[in-house]
């Protein structure tokens, strides 16, 4: 079908990265919720997750462009924002508190929660970091040049400690830690800590996508929320 201001090669291009974005969001969620070890799959969920959240950013806001200039930034417009996650999520998150004035209680109330999440914020440094440079902080100190921020992995301990204030997270972590031997009590924390990591990204790729279908990133960010719904995702 035709999309608003875009023509039918764009509309097709359009389309395919919609799909690039939703199956590397829905396989990097999957691998933080399922993987067996964090040792063994931090790389494949920063590399997913970083890439599926600066494209859903950029798509958000190219749709903005349409919406009020009619046209899709030049390839110039989005290689200025480069891999800054963070500042993108802030442009993007200004645009939903402006537009979405005017919408429903339900949709003001996804923005709202998504807005105080404390686990959300921290998440997305770590994803910035990485999607930055962060993906290279081992090859650059092998090459005598050490990055002078903190790496990814120790930035994530600022996520875990946000998802610990979380009472049924930091209820599992006591039972843990009382019997340090109970190897169900531990694959549990695990699962309930990895679990609310996820939702804090699921619940901001849900919001998002709810704003779009509500006209909040105009006709075409219509498109994009309905092609982009999280409850759309099917096994990866």
């Amino acid at each position: 079908m035709p999309i608003e201001n875009l023509d039918s090669t764009q509309g097709l291009v359009f389309v395919g990265e919609i799909t690039s974005t939703r199956n590397l969001l829905a396989s990097g969620l999957r691998i933080l919720r399922e993987g067996a070890f964090f040792d063994t799959t931090k790389d494949p969920i920063f590399t997913t997750l970083s890439i599926g959240v600066e494209k859903y950013l950029k798509l958000i806001l190219g749709t903005i462009s349409l919406d009020e200039h009619q046209r899709w930034p030049s390839k110039a417009e989005m290689m200025g924002y480069g891999h800054g996650i963070a500042e993108m999520w802030d442009r993007v998150m200004d645009e939903v508190h402006r537009r979405t004035e005017d919408k429903s209680e339900y949709i003001r109330g996804l923005d709202a929660g998504v807005d105080v999440d404390p686990v959300l914020r921290p998440l997305l440094e770590v994803l910035d970091r990485y999607g930055r440079s962060g993906r290279f902080y081992n090859l650059d100190a092998l090459g005598g040049r050490p990055q002078e921020d903190l790496s990814p992995d120790e930035m994530f301990n600022a996520v875990e400690q946000a998802a610990l204030a979380d009472p049924e997270v930091s209820r599992a972590r006591d039972e843990a830690m009382a019997d340090l031997f109970d190897q169900v009590a531990s694959d549990q924390f695990d699962t309930i800590l990895r679990e609310r990591i996820a939702s804090s990204l699921d619940g901001a790729w849900q919001m998002l996508s709810r704003v779009g279908m509500n006209d909040g990133f105009g006709e075409t960010g219509k498109v994009l929320g309905y092609e982009l719904r999280a409850a759309d995702v099917g096994d990866q």
